[in-house]
């Protein structure tokens, strides 16, 4: 759904780059953010019409039956007092994927799973309860990474930070909701997201892109992909030349020598960490991969 698509009937609606947790408003994902209404000029049926032609379109008796559903996306108060944490799972899938199995593994495979539900065709949000057999985040992607590849899928993931049900959950979420969305968008071969890996980004990205002075800065500082690919690595690395030069498979002094050639063109210093953050930064923002 585009959001002039909805303007010609909906004259009253508004664009946003983030949901708006406050309950008397339909919030709904489009293609560019949330469409935001007020509830109470439309009718229980076009609420539920709009949800189904939006972005967050569920399975019929399915997703509106959970009771984490309501508590997330209709801001229905929760008796639940366990901190959870939240992931959003994007599959990439063929006609012949084995639904059913596939989220009886993730049961198996996660006896604090609070409740599971698809929304859409190929979005499923899973809740886990928080204690102390909680898989690390590192250990999280390594299990959907194997589930790709036993089930011939591909998936994308955002696995949200725990919170208590009765402190802002649905706002929390919501906004986790409009992290992935995004950075789903402007990194299009990314598969792992966390809020820490995504904030800077979700922050910057739509201010930066509208400022023409960094956009200048990238143009003429990145029209090397091979120095791109090497920054992105130094990045991950965070600064270690030796780390990146291992992850690369090139020697160390080449990175030095192509280092000391970018900060004469650029008199910055990618031994200080404003500067490569900087940097990554501009990538981020104006790399199109």
């Amino acid at each position: 759904m585009r959001y002039k698509e909805l303007q010609q009937i909906y004259s009253e609606v508004h664009l946003t780059n983030s949901p708006i947790s406050d309950p008397l408003y339909l919030c709904i994902p489009i293609d560019e953010g949330y469409a935001t209404l007020l509830k109470s000029s439309l009718t229980s049926k076009e609420q539920r019409l709009l949800l189904l032609l939006g972005n967050t379109t569920y399975e019929e008796n399915s997703a509106l039956s959970h009771l984490w559903y309501q508590i997330l996306f209709e801001n229905k108060k929760s008796d639940y007092e366990t901190p959870v944490r939240i992931f959003q799972v994007e599959i990439s899938i063929r006609k012949d994927f084995a639904k059913k199995e596939w989220l009886e593994t993730i049961d198996n495979m996660f006896p604090g799973l609070a409740d599971s539900f698809w929304i859409s065709e190929q979005h499923l949000i899973l809740i886990e309860k928080k204690d102390l057999e909680n898989y690390s985040v590192s250990e999280l992607f390594g299990i959907f990474q194997a589930l790709d590849s036993d089930f011939d899928c591909y998936s994308r993931i955002f696995i949200g930070n725990f919170y208590d049900p009765n402190n802002d959950l649905a706002a929390n979420f919501q906004t986790e909701r409009a992290i992935f969305f995004q950075q789903k968008l402007y990194n299009k071969t990314k598969k792992e997201f966390t809020l820490s890996n995504s904030a800077i980004d979700y922050l910057l990205v739509d201010p930066m892109r509208e400022i023409p002075l960094f956009k200048s800065l990238y143009e003429i500082w990145f029209s090397d992909k091979e120095l791109i690919a090497l920054l992105k690595c130094l990045w991950q690395a965070q600064g270690n030349i030796s780390a990146a030069a291992k992850a690369l498979f090139i020697h160390r002094n080449t990175i030095k020598y192509r280092i000391d050639k970018f900060q004469e063109l650029t008199n910055l210093d990618l031994k200080k960490m404003d500067d490569l953050v900087f940097c990554h930064i501009l990538i981020e923002n104006f790399y199109d991969n």
